[in-house]
């Protein structure tokens, strides 16, 4: 058998791997080689040569000369089993180091799919878990790799690949198929996994990012020629430079205030730190809410950027890491003056934004079938995305999310707002964390106004920080706590202060833990204010479009007199300034947050914070209802026999707060334990955020006219590529007109909405941009 081998339709097997070795160098130009090294290259160009081989069955060849007319069976043209097995073949021929082989046979079983786990037992045959990386072994799989290896085009794999599979063939042809895999699962399980389980946790966590970082580079060049119509444009880059000077112009002369004065000392102190600790590898930020603190990180970044840039290496990547949508919308656009300030236009090749609304446009000048790629790849000088997917880019074992690992290795990573990161998530961050900047070559930067104890040594930017917060006197917390207040004894204590808040023209911020709570104030509220006053009443919650929720913020930050009405998801990073803030009991961290909304520029003097604890009429607080037991409970303890707190005594508090919580929660062993021997967890998504109740979600099409339309448009493209990339496209636009809500179980979302292509298009009247949804009585709103 003679004929040539093709690994796609267009493509012979020696082609694909000529190209993907092309993509590979366009690739390391965004490395460094202390991340590069010539280990992991070596590693690469085996993985390179090893992942199709299970492309060269009969079955494979037939189906990958017409897929949309192959009538044979499906799993026979499957391939990545197969070339897991030539891998292990090959590595017990040559005798090849057993770690590497690891990382070999993982990537190629999960080219396709995922990372693979470690089996959790001893391995026993048919029974392993679906991912387990030796379950190939007995049954059906067994059967179809016995049936697989009979249609090998060994000849024509030898002459694409330029390896000698003579020797393979021949021990695979020579021992009785039941013979091989016994000598396969005892490679894995005498030699492999034993040399794996003998790390120690953190050699295994240094190894398995070393896999990641290997896996991550092989996934995209393997897709890159195949996913871009320019490769010019892909394999070469062109550095941009993000200038330390652009702020400074940005900033300017600000108003000589107390603030600023302080913003700008602090920002003086952060410099020298810099300066004085080039070489470091993390970074920690504890500064005063107000302080500035996404103009510190720019500086952090761009400082050191300039300077690994003047050595002989490549300019490294900058992620932002941000935990809300309303903040990354704030940084992105805060990022976008710098740009403008340095007399630049922002594209993708400078500044991505990757999230749930983010468009995927990329450059004018790109065509358009090329911009995909390079967004999902994170082609960019910065980017600015969520917890969720830098977490899921580090952690998640899928390959979609694995393609952008390498993007973690050589960069600066700001992690803003890490205090609302959970608890569980604190130990497999810090050995990864740690291991990231040591294994992969990446300087980390964790910032928060509270800063949880997780990441020990790491070197401060603000070494004297207690003395800024000494210095911030704006606000006053006053803790009402003694009894519970029902939600109508708290609407009509609002009514009677009414009055007061617009005969004194203020701007009052009233933050509730369920929506319907801050349904009832707000609706009473505007029954209680005549049109005359002219006091606005802003409504923020998740029963309102983030495109109205964008819009509401904008409004308030204008400055007139109004009065907010919110759930916690105003809570962090939104940039406005209130002259009272009244919020129902919550965990401290949340509490210091929203605390940060009050007197933000400081200059009205003291002003208040006032906790309160709201009820239901079965005296159920409605805290209760929303966040965890343990961490009410501390904040409780913290704050029972203490009625004030000034701001500048609130680190102290803080600080006892995560501390209490350190020795009585869950800081995640276990979750650390399944990463490092790679056993499956909780979804990544699951470990940020805790299960998902059941939820409906709606669109509000009248917002997006034109979406309808082009939501038929993209679910009309015959090719199931360029339709899924259509509907991709969409997804941003999507998402700024939703609104999700728990129903109860007898709710059916036909009740108020069409189905549409997937979707539920909520028919006319039951959203308002004002309150929200328009449902009452017709499900469970919390």
């Amino acid at each position: 058998m003679n004929k040539r081998v093709n690994s796609h339709p267009h493509l012979f097997l020696s082609e694909h791997i000529e190209q993907i070795n092309k993509a590979l160098h366009g690739i390391c130009n965004w490395h460094s080689p202390e991340t590069m090294t010539p280990s992991i290259e070596n590693t690469l160009q085996k993985l390179v040569l090893l992942h199709d081989l299970g492309k060269g069955t009969t079955a494979f060849q037939d189906y990958i000369k017409n897929p949309a007319e192959y009538r044979g069976a499906t799993n026979e043209k499957s391939h990545t089993t197969l070339s897991l097995i030539f891998t292990l073949a090959k590595a017990i021929d040559e005798n090849w180091e057993e770690l590497e082989t690891f990382i070999l046979a993982a990537a190629a079983k999960g080219h396709h799919g995922r990372l693979p786990t470690v089996p959790e037992r001893k391995f026993d045959g048919v029974s392993c878990p679906e991912w387990d990386i030796d379950n190939f072994a007995g049954g059906k799989k067994a059967r179809l790799i016995k049936k697989q290896l009979n249609m090998v085009n060994y000849s024509g794999l030898t002459k694409e690949t330029g390896l000698d599979l003579k020797t393979v063939s021949q021990l695979i042809a020579n021992d009785n198929f039941s013979r091989l895999l016994t000598k396969l699962k005892k490679f894995l399980t005498n030699n492999i996994n034993m040399k794996f389980l003998s790390l120690s946790e953190g050699e295994a966590v240094n190894f398995r990012l070393r896999a990641q970082l290997i896996y991550s580079v092989f996934l995209e060049a393997d897709k890159a020629f195949l996913a871009v119509s320019e490769p010019a444009h892909y394999l070469k880059r062109e550095a941009r430079h993000w200038q330390v000077q652009w702020i400074d112009r940005y900033i300017g002369s600000p108003p000589d205030t107390k603030t600023n004065r302080l913003r700008l000392k602090v920002r003086g102190d952060v410099l020298k730190v810099i300066e004085q600790n080039k070489t470091d590898r993390v970074y920690s930020l504890t500064a005063p809410t107000g302080s500035g603190k996404t103009l510190l990180a720019a500086t952090w970044a761009f400082r050191l950027r300039e300077i690994i840039a003047s050595l002989p290496a490549a300019p490294p990547k900058i992620i932002v890491v941000l935990p809300f949508l309303s903040i990354i919308d704030q940084t992105t656009k805060e990022y976008k003056k710098l740009l403008q300030t340095g007399g630049y236009e922002t594209d993708g090749a400078w500044l991505l934004t990757s999230h749930s609304l983010s468009d995927r446009n990329y450059a004018e000048w790109m065509e358009k079938e090329d911009e995909p790629f390079f967004v999902d790849t994170w082609r960019s000088e910065l980017v600015i995305t969520t917890y969720d997917q830098f977490l899921m880019s580090l952690m998640d074992p899928r390959a979609k999310y694995q393609m952008r690992f390498h993007s973690l290795c050589d960069a600066l990573i700001v992690m803003d707002e890490v205090q609302s990161l959970p608890c569980k998530l604190w130990q497999p961050l810090e050995s990864i964390l740690n291991s990231l900047s040591a294994t992969c070559n990446s300087r980390i930067l964790l910032m928060s106004a509270t800063l949880p104890p997780f990441v020990k040594n790491a070197i401060p930017l603000l070494p004297a920080y207690e003395k800024y917060f000494s210095q911030f006197k704006r606000y006053m917390f006053l803790f009402r706590l003694k009894n519970k207040l029902s939600i109508e004894k708290f609407r009509e204590e609002i009514e009677k202060r009414l009055p007061i808040w617009i005969a004194g023209k203020k701007r009052v911020l009233i933050t509730l833990n369920t929506r319907k709570c801050a349904r009832i104030i707000r609706d009473s509220l505007v029954d209680s204010i005549m049109e005359e006053h002219n006091l606005p009443v802003y409504f923020i919650s998740a029963d309102v479009t983030p495109l109205d929720r964008l819009r509401t913020i904008e409004r308030i930050k204008e400055g007139k007199p109004c009065v907010v009405v919110s759930t916690q998801c105003i809570e962090a990073g939104v940039d406005i300034d209130m002259d009272l803030v009244i919020r129902d009991f919550a965990p401290l961290d949340s509490l210091v947050q929203i605390a940060g909304r009050c007197n933000r520029e400081g200059k009205k003097g003291r002003c208040k914070v006032e906790v309160i604890d709201l009820a239901d009429e079965d005296e159920k607080r409605f805290s209760e209802m929303i966040y965890d037991p343990v961490h009410l409970q501390v904040t409780r303890e913290l704050v029972e026999d203490i009625s004030e707190v000034p701001e500048e005594n609130v680190l102290d508090l803080s600080n006892c707060y995560f501390n209490q919580l350190f020795s009585k929660k869950d800081t995640g062993r276990v979750h650390l334990e399944r990463f490092a021997r790679w056993q499956e967890d909780l979804p990544v998504h699951e470990l940020l955020r805790g299960k998902e109740h059941r939820q409906h979600t709606f669109l509000v099409i009248e917002e997006d006219p034109a979406l309808e339309e082009d939501m038929d448009k993209a679910n009309n493209i015959t090719d199931r590529w360029k339709r899924r990339e259509a509907w991709r496209r969409l997804a941003g636009r999507i998402a700024m007109v939703s609104v999700s809500i728990y129903a109860n179980p007898y709710f059916q979302p036909q009740q108020i909405a069409n189905e549409h292509w997937g979707h539920w298009l909520l028919r006319e009247g039951y959203y308002s941009s004002d309150c929200g949804l328009l449902v009452e009585g017709t499900v469970v709103i919390l």
